[in-house]
């Protein structure tokens, strides 16, 4: 009777790996693992996770170890390992663009079609960009915030310019760029909805940060969409905040909304029911008492 293979992903494998194997009574098939060969896409509400072109959840054990650099994609994978009952070991939670993702994803909120690889991943990868993401897609560092070192990107040989040009020591997701006409800025207190604006991005740029000159537009919180305060709601909670502002971009061709990512550290605008959302948080946790 045929017998499955024991095999092990050790991502990344340690040195030495072929002397501890060999104390197992029965065969192990050993996968040296690399982050560099990893390919994780967020594609029409599924999710894969490649390593060198294998699917990560058919190894009978993965260990999962990783430095400061990789403890976010870690953490991610752990996640995911969860979620297909893939054995693995434990990582320590640490988050970024990736993570955030996974967790969206994983609970069937919805964001854009996405894919990240590695730097050495690209040129490889083109033909899943392509399929997932198309063009014009979005570059966005995974530690990014206000837009910065973001790029929208028209074709294939116009992304490995741009690549060129962003940051070595960075880490970048591919996004299928939405197209709109504005995002909406949802902020949450405690689990509940406290002010909400629409961002309108100024003439030519695609990124709808009023840093990069969008204008805001408040509105009421009863204005709001009662499917997209339920989405900003339900995402802050997914991630443990009490306090945070779900970016959510509407298509324009189509109506569907999307969860951009949520933003741990919102401004505060003048003048705006951001002010009256910020009190409202803050008197929940001070009292007189404490005075």
């Amino acid at each position: 009777m045929y017998k499955k293979p024991f095999t092990l992903l050790s991502l990344p494998s340690a040195r030495n790996m072929d002397q501890v194997l060999k104390k197992f009574p029965f065969p192990i098939e050993l996968t040296k693992g690399r982050y560099g060969s990893l390919e994780i896409t967020f594609f029409k509400g599924c999710i894969r996770v490649l390593h060198d072109g294998i699917p990560t959840n058919n190894f009978s054990f993965v260990w999962l170890s990783s430095g400061w650099n990789n403890r976010d994609i870690a953490y991610a994978l752990g996640l995911y390992f969860n979620s297909t009952k893939t054995p693995h070991s434990c990582v320590e939670k640490n988050t970024s663009k990736i993570t955030d993702c996974m967790v969206f994803a994983l609970s069937n909120l919805p964001i854009p079609d996405s894919v990240f690889l590695s730097r050495n991943g690209i040129e490889k990868g083109m033909p899943t960009l392509e399929k997932v993401c198309g063009y014009p897609l979005i570059i966005k560092d995974i530690r990014g915030a206000k837009g910065k070192d973001s790029r929208l990107v028209r074709t294939a040989g116009e992304l490995l310019e741009i690549m060129e040009t962003l940051p070595k020591n960075k880490k970048f997701l591919f996004q299928r760029y939405i197209p709109n006409d504005y995002d909406w800025g949802i902020m949450v207190s405690n689990g509940i909805v406290v002010a909400g604006e629409k961002s309108y991005p100024s003439e030519g740029e695609f990124r709808n940060n009023t840093c990069n000159g969008a204008r805001e537009c408040f509105v009421e919180v009863s204005e709001i969409p009662e499917e997209l305060k339920r989405m900003a709601i339900r995402a802050s909670a997914l991630l443990g905040l009490s306090w945070s502002r779900a970016d959510i971009i509407i298509d324009k061709n189509t109506g569907l909304p999307y969860l951009l990512e949520v933003n741990r550290y919102p401004g505060i605008t003048s003048g705006s029911n951001e002010v009256l959302g910020a009190h409202a948080f803050l008197a929940s946790h001070i009292s007189p008492s404490r005075v």
